[in-house]
């Protein structure tokens, strides 16, 4: 059996679509096998050396010395070529996880027929990406403990696909900062969205999905209003835009809508908070239809609007609900809710969706257009020594920018956070390559799949106003004709609640019974005592709680805290005495008792609306 067919039949054991990518191509012509002094080969592609040409496993040991701290939780290496690097980093770090990325299906052909990846393509601790979308990296690094992660690179296979592992890069970072950022999210709103959902459950129960709409402007351009600065330039031109495009607005620049002479045919809200529904206030006697999140502030769902729909809900509580009401229709979460209100405009059919005020950063030093509430909010705080731009100064001085090239080919200042709505933009091209989409903001960061349009493109459109009228008012006559109640919808809403306050109740009492036992198992190994009772104790406590679908319900809340303790083993390597992870144990059975008893107390005040003057069993 040749080199390549023993490496082929260990890859086809772990990695079967990877064997068959590989089968498929064809080595890499460009690739060239060195012989060195040490008797092991080396490699040039296209003229470049890919190892050294006299010890390649002297040289990559030495790169993990370098490169490689002796506390790294976990490796990404990119670009494999021979594997030296990866061997190097297995005899340095014998356990360490390892993920390894390689652009070229060809290149890796190259190694397969050259020398023996046994140890890589067989090491349980190793997994391995070759070609395909950079974007596939995502779903294997929450397989990794990577509270302190260190990169191998082999420079030129970098620097043979940059654009792939540019991108591979850009998925790494955009994996970490969604980590950070969701997690900060969770704390700073986690509560603020349950309160919500439990206070809207009838409007749950009542109110039509956005899964309805599917199709409903299939072929219609589409205009994405979004609330960055930007859009003060093109205002002006939004009535006339409005003329041939389906118009889609964000909550936030809804007033600037309104008072260029434009009512929005949909406005999207997700923000749970109350004065994101503020931003509401001026739409007056609207003939937009209210697009909301189900954890959106239950004022929104109170204002007066053409017609209200919902998106299914992206926290474990709204999925449970949605077992009873049906599901709403998911709409796509980039952390923006530009993102949500794009995702809408694909899922009407409208094509092509133009975008203004997308910016993505902060063209001009300036966070938002001109009339969003944040300004109004500002505004009204302000001083003689204290203007609005002081507070808006402060705020971009605080958030750390930095600049990306613009969409006109000049450059603007931007942040993290806005460089995750990028990458979430970007993606979108990739995933929906039949979606066509434009951005209107020259001065906004450049999205790769979105090139620029201009305002005289969508000028040049058209007029269709007439039939996305007749649409919009066909679609709030069938809301209109459901009515409002629906006694037997309540009743399956209710039962359903019912049953999770039963479960959330039972799941707090065991939680409260596991802190107990982890308390004392702590004290035994602290003291030396006997450890076998608390052990089996906990064991049958975990069994049960695994037999509650309501511990994602619970657990939703105490995510930082999993995340924290995941973070922490990670960081000690191990090396924690036992009674530490007892008391751990102890505080994250807590946290799944307070969550349960809380969520349960909110859900049976919330039935009152569906079942006015009963209590809910087990309450």
């Amino acid at each position: 059996m040749s080199c390549f067919e023993e490496n082929l039949r260990r890859l086809s054991v772990r990695y079967p679509e990877v064997a068959r990518a590989v089968t498929a191509a064809q080595a890499d012509p460009d690739a060239v096998p060195l012989p060195t002094p040490r008797g092991v080969p080396s490699a040039s592609v296209g003229g470049t050396l890919l190892h050294s040409r006299y010890d390649p496993a002297r040289e990559a040991a030495q790169q993990v010395d370098r490169e490689v701290p002796p506390h790294t939780t976990a490796a990404i290496v990119l670009g494999l070529g021979l594997g030296y690097a990866v061997r190097g980093l297995r005899a340095r770090h014998p356990s360490l996880p390892i993920l390894v990325a390689e652009a070229s299906p060809a290149l890796f052909r190259f190694a397969m027929e050259t020398v023996d990846l046994g140890s890589i393509l067989e090491d349980p601790a190793l997994v391995l990406v070759v070609g395909g979308r950079p974007e596939a990296i995502a779903s294997r690094l929450a397989d990794l403990p990577l509270a302190r992660p260190a990169y191998l690179r082999l420079r030129p296979a970098l620097e043979r696909e940059p654009a792939w592992y540019r991108g591979a890069e850009e998925v790494i970072q955009s994996w970490f900062l969604r980590r950070e950022i969701n997690t900060n999210t969770l704390k700073r709103f986690g509560r603020l969205w349950v309160r919500n959902l439990a206070r809207n459950l009838p409007a749950l129960g009542r109110r039509p999905g956005v899964q309805e709409l599917r199709g409903l402007f299939q072929g219609i351009p589409a205009l994405v209003v979004a609330g960055g600065p930007s859009l003060d330039e093109m205002a002006v031109s939004l009535p006339e835009m409005a003329r041939r495009c389906v118009v889609i607005a964000v909550n936030t620049p809804l007033k600037a809508c309104v008072r260029a002479g434009v009512d929005p045919d949909f406005t999207i809200l997700v923000d749970p908070q109350y004065w994101a529904s503020r931003s509401l206030d001026w739409a007056g006697s609207t003939g937009s239809i209210l697009v909301a999140e189900p954890s959106t502030h239950p004022r929104a769902l109170r204002e007066k609007a053409r017609a209200t729909y919902l998106c299914s809900s992206l926290f474990p509580l709204g999925e449970w609900l949605e077992r009873a009401t049906g599901a709403k229709g998911k709409l796509g979460a980039g952390g923006s809710v530009t993102t949500t209100a794009f995702d809408l405009a694909r899922v009407l059919g409208a094509s092509p969706i133009f975008v203004a005020g997308l910016d993505l950063g902060f063209p001009g030093m300036r966070t938002h257009c001109r009339g969003v509430f944040l300004e109004d909010a500002w505004l009204s705080s302000s001083t003689r020594v204290a203007p609005l731009e002081a507070s808006s100064f402060r705020y971009l001085r605080d958030i750390g920018l930095f600049t990306v090239r613009s969409a006109g080919g000049g450059s603007t200042p931007t942040d993290r956070r806005m460089l995750l709505y990028k990458w979430w933009f970007e993606n979108q091209a990739i995933l929906r390559p039949e979606v066509r989409a434009f951005t209107l903001s020259s001065d906004g960061a450049a999205i790769e799949g979105m090139p620029l349009a201009t305002v005289e493109e969508v000028l040049s459109l058209p007029v269709r106003r007439a039939e996305i009228d007749a649409r919009i008012r066909e679609t709030a006559r069938r809301e209109a004709a459901r009515g409002g109640r629906d006694p037997e919808g309540d009743e399956r809403l209710a039962e359903a609640v019912e049953a999770l306050v039963r479960e959330l109740s039972a799941l707090a009492a065991m939680a409260y019974q596991g802190h107990a036992h982890s308390v004392r198992l702590a004290e035994a190994l602290e003291r030396g005592g006997r450890i076998e009772a608390p052990l089996r104790e906990l064991d049958r406590i975990d069994r049960r709680i695994l037999e509650l679908s309501a511990r994602s319900v619970a657990g939703f809340l105490v995510q930082d805290q999993l995340l924290g303790i995941s973070q922490q083993g990670e960081a000690s390597e191990g090396k924690r005495e036992p009674a530490e992870v007892a008391q751990t144990s102890a505080r994250l059975y807590r946290g799944v008792e307070e969550s349960a008893r809380w969520q349960s107390g909110l859900l049976g005040q919330a039935l009152s609306e569906l079942r006015p003057g009963k209590t809910p069993k087990g309450s």
